[in-house]
């Protein structure tokens, strides 16, 4: 009867087996933020005079020049800044980009609430159509917040492309990035992958 795996041995074997596997579950999850890369955004043709250009919220000259390059290709569109304390503003202004066209949001903290904030100011300026600014790699989870938002309204997301190498800003916010997405389906319901 010695021989015989007794209840409570079966029970450690059950506790090892379910600690081995939650350890490569994490060990996965670990590995997938810190090294798999973020997927790379496909770029599409803006194939109408948009309504307005769209510039999230960013202590980030990407943002500031790829905002003031829509501004130069889309001279009529006022320019939509949400959740800035004033560097897109200024950096805009200092690449030419006139006051009079900015139409600023400053209470947005997030890329959730920089939508949400919008929907009165997208009825006010009859947006029906926009060009999006961020980041690369924000561009999956903008995109998801925004499609959730404003399902009726048609939009092209652009940004500045990667340096490759990556420099340490931006393959430090693409890890931050896989935790925000994941954080956003939990929170809100917004899948971005």
């Amino acid at each position: 009867m010695s021989g015989e795996p007794t209840i409570v041995n079966q029970s450690r074997r059950w506790i090892l087996a379910l600690l081995l596997v939650a350890s490569g579950f994490v060990f996965l999850f670990l590995a997938w933020i810190c090294f798999w890369p973020w997927p790379a955004p496909q770029r599409e043709e803006i194939p109408w005079e948009p309504d307005a250009i769209v510039v999230l919220g960013s202590g980030d000259l990407v943002r500031v020049r790829e905002a003031a390059r829509m501004a130069e290709r889309f001279p009529k569109a006022p320019v939509i800044i949400t959740g800035d304390s004033g560097f897109l503003e200024k950096g805009l202004l200092e690449r030419g980009v006139p006051q009079e066209r900015f139409v600023i949001e400053p209470d947005a903290e997030s890329t959730y609430e920089n939508a949400a904030l919008l929907v009165p100011i997208f009825e006010e300026h009859e947006v029906e159509r926009f060009v999006l600014v961020t980041n690369w790699f924000h561009v999956p989870r903008s995109e998801a917040v925004f499609r959730n938002r404003f399902p009726r309204v048609a939009f092209v997301s652009t940004w500045e492309a990667a340096s490759d190498p990556l420099p340490p800003w931006d393959r430090h916010s693409q890890r931050r990035e896989k935790l925000a997405a994941l954080y956003y389906w939990i929170r809100y319901g917004v899948w971005s992958f």
